[in-house]
């Protein structure tokens, strides 16, 4: 039991500090290894205090290989979405959405579903994909990670004011500058050069050293109005 309290922790106090990263493969990337890690003993975490009702031997061997066979089947359907989104594909992460949706596989599976549809040109699917990713998502970081893919959608989809209203949320403060950078460029899609500039100058105050040069880029392109 102390193993799955400290996992558990652990893994709140990890992915709440390594998710700055910018690219979008990157990010599920690491919420995969955190899974294949702490998934487990992430379930364990649900239930510590309950002993008193349960036998702890039975629901850790019980809920150890139930783990595993969402992590296999999970593990499927990710490698699949890599490399494209056949039919079978998509029956198979329809299936896994039906039976773990109150999981984090499911959201990660989202993520991803999404990303695929962007890639598809299927803009008003990945935004409906992403709005419930952000909706199931528990964990603040995971959250902002749907929230500014959600805004970028909707600015790439013509719907401004519904992304600036999507930018409005909180963020973790390792966000704040993506946040701010997002709203820039959709003020900039509006024509509004001055708050895109003030929202560059945000984040990159909010990145310090870590800003782009993209980023960078795009705010000298406007200072220089």
């Amino acid at each position: 039991m102390e193993r799955a309290k400290h996992s558990f922790n652990n893994f709140r106090r990890q992915i709440k500090e390594d998710f700055p990263v910018e690219d979008e493969d990157q990010q599920v990337e690491q919420i995969k290894k955190f899974l294949r890690e702490y998934g487990i003993w992430i379930g364990a975490g649900i239930v510590i205090g309950l002993g008193s009702l349960f036998s702890w031997r039975a629901w850790q061997a019980s809920t150890i290989d139930d783990q595993h066979q969402r992590t296999a089947a999970y593990e499927q359907v990710s490698e699949r979405l890599q490399r494209g989104a056949d039919d079978e594909t998509m029956q198979l992460a329809d299936q896994l959405l039906n039976e773990m949706d109150d999981t984090s596989y499911a959201v990660v599976t989202r993520l991803q579903l999404a990303q695929q549809a962007v890639r598809d040109g299927e803009l008003e699917r990945a935004a409906d994909i992403l709005y419930k990713a952000h909706e199931q998502a528990g964990e603040p970081v995971v959250k902002a990670m749907a929230l500014v893919r959600l805004a970028r959608v909707q600015m790439s989809l013509g719907e401004h004011d519904a992304a600036l209203t999507t930018l409005q949320q909180d963020v973790p403060q390792s966000f704040k500058g993506q946040v701010a950078e997002v709203r820039g460029d959709v003020y900039l899609a509006q024509g509004n050069h001055g708050e895109a500039r003030s929202a560059y100058q945000t984040a990159i105050n909010e990145g310090d050293a870590s800003v782009s040069p993209a980023l960078q880029m795009k705010f000298d392109n406007l200072a220089s109005e």
